[in-house]
């Protein structure tokens, strides 16, 4: 016979990671989104403290017009561009897509492998519940990686007096936010269309791959500039919003691209049996 003193007293947290869907997927990657945001945040930090040090140095450096092109014509001299070739050309962005890509991976593709996803929508909750739960889970670790990156950095660049605005470091975050939850978007359309983890990742991350060389390289050659629009990566970083700020085309181009993917990856969804 049962009693009273066999009930565990969960913690409030654990209580509201089983009692709510939305809670219990930000609780499933929080140890993930701290470990990307802080790691990377702090190498940014660093990056920042390092320029005091190699200014002189960085003046004498001509590395041509290919390698303005690849920082969108920052100076690698300047603090923008010292921190644009270090940090936000690559590290920061691969950090946050990835993050988008294991995070919607793991959410729908991984949760059709162990057939969870089916008991989930045989419960009292419509299917679109369970979507929308599962998408704001991913965009709350998005932004919340993205918010502590940008602080640090900001925190570095305060520290040492660098010449790049609070307001300028806010707008690349937001442009950072939208690259995600487009590579996010991505991964739940995949997920839904293969309905298996490894695949559906390795998909986003391969056409991640490829958009990247084409927003990197095409401005580099002359009279093919524009060929880097097609790719979602230019519209993160093609209007250099570190030295410029915030472009808002570009941002409605990020929005509505991800506005896109999640409708066609909701759509697939609710026309689909699901396994469990």
């Amino acid at each position: 016979t049962m009693t009273t003193d066999t009930i565990v007293e969960l913690p409030t947290r654990k209580r509201l990671a089983v009692s709510s869907l939305f809670a219990r997927s930000v609780a499933d990657r929080t140890a993930l989104t701290l470990w990307i945001g802080i790691g990377i945040g702090l190498m940014s930090l660093m990056v920042a403290a390092m320029y005091t040090s190699l200014e002189e140095t960085l003046l004498d450096f001509d590395l041509g017009g290919a390698m303005e092109a690849f920082l969108f014509g920052s100076d690698i001299a300047s603090p923008v561009g010292w921190i644009s070739a270090e940090m936000y050309s690559m590290m920061v962005p691969m950090a946050i897509v990835a993050l988008a890509v294991i995070d919607g991976g793991r959410s729908f593709a991984g949760e059709e492998e162990d057939r969870s996803i089916g008991l989930l929508a045989a419960n009292p909750i419509s299917r679109t519940r369970i979507i929308v739960d599962k998408i704001a889970a991913m965009a709350v670790h998005v932004v919340a990686a993205s918010v502590l990156m940008g602080f640090l950095l900001w925190v570095g660049v305060a520290a040492f007096s660098l010449d790049i605005s609070a307001g300028n470091i806010a707008a690349t975050h937001v442009h950072l936010v939208l690259l995600g939850l487009m590579f996010g978007g991505g991964v739940v359309v995949a997920s839904a269309a293969l309905a298996r983890r490894i695949p559906a990742m390795l998909a986003v991350a391969a056409f991640a791959g490829v958009a990247f060389i084409i927003a990197t390289f095409m401005p580099i050659f002359e009279g093919y500039e524009n060929w880097a629009k097609v790719s979602p990566w230019y519209y993160f970083y093609g209007s250099n919003p570190l030295a410029n700020g915030m472009n808002w085309a570009d941002v409605g181009v990020m929005a509505a691209i991800s506005v896109g993917l999640y409708a066609i990856g909701w759509s697939l969804y609710m026309k689909r049996d699901l396994p469990g």
